[in-house]
């Protein structure tokens, strides 16, 4: 199972243990009165303790209860009740398996239990002795008779005294049965020959259990429906190691056909190989992991990637429960795909579910806990909480290269992912630095035509336009392109990435046709990979807006912003870095169009945004401060311009010193106003 992802690209600069619920109920008894059922009480306020979770309080009238099982089976460790007991004492503490069927625990008071007990005891030794009394009667008329000699009537007096001595034992068994007995629990067939053997009304009770036929007969004919199962169940064992030999022949060809289409990059008829195997047996995890895995990566179907992991899910919290290594690396997993979906809430709540269990289950140096920190550290990149990234991208770094038996890929990957973070935050020695690193290791495990080695590529693209050089960094997208579609094919979301990064370079570059051309591909397959209301959607149609604006079809741009901004309210709502992005782009065109007044209102929406989101010291806050001055420049307002530059100048300056090509800029432009302002 791949364990942690790179981001998939530097153009974000710009932008299941199944649990099955158990029920229960805790009540007084169910009593037979008069022949007739007195169903028991619910207990409200009893604590029902079960191993490894908090102990549940009954609030319902009805004495109801629930609680979630994760695992194959539960222990029920106490049950509470002030002024009560357990009618059972041996329920607790007692291992369960969860079903669908209720969990009765019954309770009474102690006097009440006491009392039930002599109640029964007392009615069975009235039988008793009654029985007694007929039996010795019906001697002393067999003596009286002369049926049987004196020699017999002493033995059979001897014989009915010793078997009424050894009744103590019986007596009390049966007290305890009749005093545990909740006749809630019984049909009403059986709830009736219980009530005549407590009550000594055995001719009745034999009469009941006659209306269900000759039990000799019946015992016979279930002896042989056994025998004839046993003969079927023989049949069956054979017949299960011959399909479990089937099974495994199958699987192996499903997946060498799998691997032979995988090899040639043939993806699609790859993936439906893998898929076919695990239909074979859905309760195998590994098959459903492997399906899972290769759908997400190769196809990017990730729906289907999520059904395949949430069954495997279901199946390794029934086999293993939640604290197996399997269930961890599925909540990884789970988490990864939503992560890539852009669902990125959805992905921390399986982050967040596999970090605590990993470090418990696993050990904080485990390879597992250090895929779960990167890709923690990738969802808070993906948000632009580059301090939090960086921290969990270095808790990862430590882990992995401690390791004895270094995991390079994942080393690569780190490096990769850290080269960003600097990249972000304008260290662009550091990043190159990680950036190397990373496709060194990755050329030199791999060969070119890799993933990773193609993610690497392409952010090291960005990082190049970054520094000015946007040749080497067209470069670098060219090749990532090359690598992802001999990967990939042409339209999995990875190869748009390198047409959006294509679109991007060509578009500063001025070479406009080549830049709408890999534009409209990358949006074409972003919106049959994710539908049209997608975060990556957008930020491909702000892109286009920018190539339209570029080129003055100002229009077309402000269409596309437009639709752009419409789909992130929809996800973010209005606070959100990527709001604020196209509310900037909008500004930008209506400054194009002269309108300076709109312009200033969709600058200022994106300033205050950014503040709320960073605070006071951010580039991009530099960047809003820096327009809404130019706003107020055009619009003569030349205090107002100077505030704004001057509040621009203030944060370059802190994060990038005074020789900055933009702080000179900004300088220039504070010169600028000053002197109109001596006009």
């Amino acid at each position: 199972m791949k364990k942690s992802f790179l981001f998939l690209t530097a153009l974000l600069f710009g932008l299941f243990a199944t649990a099955q619920t158990q029920q229960g109920y805790v009540k007084t008894k169910g009593r037979m009165v008069n022949g007739q059922l007195v169903p028991g009480q619910g207990l409200k306020g009893a604590t029902v303790s079960v191993k490894g979770r908090t102990a549940v309080l009954v609030n319902a009238d009805d004495g109801a209860f629930s609680f979630p099982v994760t695992e194959i089976q539960f222990r029920l460790d106490s049950v509470k009740k002030k002024g009560y007991q357990l009618v059972d004492l041996d329920l607790c503490p007692r291992t369960y398996t969860p079903s669908k069927n209720p969990l009765y625990i019954v309770m009474e008071t102690p006097e009440q239990q006491l009392q039930d007990k002599l109640t029964a005891e007392r009615k069975i030794r009235r039988n008793l002795q009654k029985q007694l009394q007929e039996r010795e009667d019906e001697i002393e008329d067999l003596k009286a008779q002369q049926k049987i000699s004196d020699e017999e009537y002493r033995q059979a007096l001897q014989k009915l005294y010793a078997d009424q001595e050894s009744n103590e034992q019986l007596i009390s068994d049966m007290a305890k049965r009749y005093s545990e007995l909740d006749y809630d629990q019984l049909d009403e067939f059986y709830r009736q020959v219980s009530y005549c053997i407590e009550n000594g009304e055995l001719v009745k009770a034999d009469s009941l259990l006659n209306t269900r036929g000759d039990l000799n007969k019946q015992v016979e004919e279930q002896l042989k429906k056994g025998q004839a199962i046993q003969e079927q169940e023989t049949q069956l064992s054979h017949a299960k190691a011959v399909h479990a030999a089937d099974q495994k022949e199958l699987a192996r060809r499903c997946y060498s056909f799998h691997e032979t289409f995988a090899a040639q990059h043939l993806n699609d008829t790859a993936a439906y190989f893998i898929a076919l195997r695990a239909s074979l047996d859905t309760t195998n995890v590994d098959w459903q992991i492997d399906a899972g895995d290769y759908i997400r990566t190769y196809i990017a179907d990730y729906e289907k990637a999520l059904s395949y992991y949430q069954l495997g899910l279901r199946q390794s919290l029934q086999q293993y429960g939640e604290e197996h290594a399997t269930t961890i690396s599925l909540y990884n997993a789970i988490g990864m795909t939503y992560a890539e979906s852009g669902e990125l809430d959805q992905a921390m709540i399986y982050f967040e579910k596999a970090l605590p269990l990993g470090k418990k289950i696993l050990g904080e140096n485990h390879s597992e806990v250090a895929s779960i920190y990167t890709n923690i550290g990738t969802v808070y990149s993906f948000q632009d909480i580059f301090g939090k990234a960086l921290e969990y991208f270095n808790q990862a770094l430590a882990i992995r290269e401690a390791a004895l038996e270094k995991d390079h890929t994942e080393l690569a990957i780190i490096y990769s992912n850290i080269g960003y973070i600097n990249n972000r935050l304008g260290d662009y020695n550091k990043a190159l630095e990680y950036y190397n690193k990373a496709l060194t290791l990755l050329e030199t495990l791999y060969g070119e035509f890799n993933r990773n080695v193609a993610i690497t590529c392409n952010n090291i693209g960005f990082l190049y336009y970054n520094m000015g050089e946007p040749n080497t960094a067209l470069d670098y997208f060219t090749k990532a392109l090359r690598i992802r579609e001999t990967i990939f094919g042409e339209k999995h979301p990875d190869v748009a990435i390198s047409d959006y990064s294509l679109c991007f370079i060509y578009d500063r570059l001025g070479e406009y046709g080549n830049a709408l051309g890999y534009g409209e591909k990358a949006l074409n397959i972003w919106e049959s990979v994710y539908g049209e209301d997608h975060s990556t959607v957008a930020r491909c149609y702000n892109e286009l807006g920018n190539l339209n604006r570029e080129t003055g079809n100002l229009d077309t741009a402000l269409e596309y912003y437009s639709k752009a901004l419409a789909i992130q309210q929809s996800i973010y709502g209005e606070n959100h870095t990527d709001v604020a992005a196209s509310y900037n782009n909008l500004g930008h065109v209506y400054r194009n169009k002269g309108d300076y007044n709109k312009a200033l209102e969709y600058h200022s929406k994106a300033l205050d945004i950014r503040k709320s989101i960073f605070g006071d010291e951010n580039s991009n806050v530099a960047l809003s401060y820096n327009s809404v001055g130019n706003d107020y420049l055009s619009l003569e307002n030349y205090e107002k311009a100077l505030e704004n530059y001057l509040k621009a100048l203030s944060i370059r300056e802190k994060l990038y010193g005074a020789d900055d090509k933009r702080t000179i800029e900004i300088k220039n432009k504070i010169a600028d106003t000053q002197a109109k302002l001596k006009e």
